[in-house]
């Protein structure tokens, strides 16, 4: 594991012709990593004969930078000069934990040409993205309305982006990308306007389906936890407002669905969910099964 503190650290050749790469700024996320993530990302690595780098500062420092979210800087990761060593980089978001039994990615990727990814909202049925939208908006919609609703939920976060519209968005926490035919596009969408939550996504995504640049996985290598917070366990929504005593037996079925949902998954992806993520162990998402946990603890 190679661990850059500054943007000039050079990574060595390892003769390896793929990296695992993630972006992590900051006390608080550094040590989530850390304690829950870095464990199964450097057995991933080394079943799969990936170089991991762990990028611990910024790679831009402009006021640019300074203004938004650090997550835009995963579209420079491309341009840096350790980036050409390899064929492919496979980029996470820091906020994923990976699967055990988790498949090879990159055996999973198209050409080079093309950018891995998922579809978002893809682990989910037309249905269940309906559950998830009444619950965010606290409404109700017709049952023969579930694609429209869903198409115009995304429509609207590209609109709110001040990006033109697409009836689908991609997941942009989980690619595999080429150095060689991606960093012109990935420095393009990092001029790009900070204008909401999503950051870089809709841009890219924008970018990626106008270039016909799309190979789709499965999005089992993307899964959100968050949905099936959602589906399952609504009430972790208003857990802050919560007193202690409603607050525990909340975390407790949490910590159940986190591995039920980790069973399910390649890698699991706290999207949306990061105060729960820093309320867990490791042992809580990686001591057992489900089952085992909800027996141990007296359930």
């Amino acid at each position: 594991m190679f661990v850059l503190n500054s943007p000039t650290v050079q990574v060595p050749h390892s003769g390896r012709r793929a990296a695992l790469v993630t972006i992590v700024i900051g006390e608080t996320y550094a040590a989530t990593w850390v304690r829950l993530a870095q464990e199964s990302w450097v057995r991933y690595a080394s079943t799969y004969g990936l170089d991991l780098i762990v990028i611990a500062c910024p790679l831009d420092t402009s006021e640019l930078a300074a203004a938004r979210s650090p997550a835009w800087q995963k579209l420079l990761i491309l341009n840096q000069p350790w980036a050409k060593q390899y064929e492919r980089i496979v980029w996470l978001d820091s906020d994923i934990v990976i699967a055990p039994h988790a498949q090879n990615i990159i055996e999973a990727a198209g050409p080079a040409e093309k950018i891995s990814l998922t579809i978002s909202g893809g682990r989910s049925s037309d249905a269940e993205r309906m559950v998830f939208i009444e619950r965010l908006y606290e409404a109700r919609f017709l049952p023969t309305a579930e694609q429209m609703v869903w198409s115009a939920e995304v429509e609207k976060n590209y609109m709110d982006h001040k990006v033109p519209p697409h009836d689908f968005m991609f997941n942009t926490g989980v690619m595999v990308v080429s150095p060689q035919h991606h960093n012109e596009l990935f420095l393009q969408c990092y001029e790009g306007e900070h204008v909401g939550r999503l950051y870089e996504q809709p841009l890219l995504s924008h970018e990626i389906i106008g270039r016909d640049l799309a190979h789709l996985i499965n999005s089992r290598f993307n899964w959100g936890v968050q949905e099936a917070l959602f589906f399952y366990l609504p009430e972790i929504i208003t857990l802050k407002q919560r007193p202690p005593a409603f607050v525990d037996p909340v975390l407790k079925l949490a910590r159940f669905l986190v591995r039920c949902e980790l069973a399910n998954s390649y890698f699991l992806h706290f999207y949306g969910s990061m105060n729960l993520m820093k309320r867990l162990s490791h042992a809580d998402i990686f001591g057992g099964t489900a089952v085992e946990l909800f027996i141990n603890e007296g359930g």
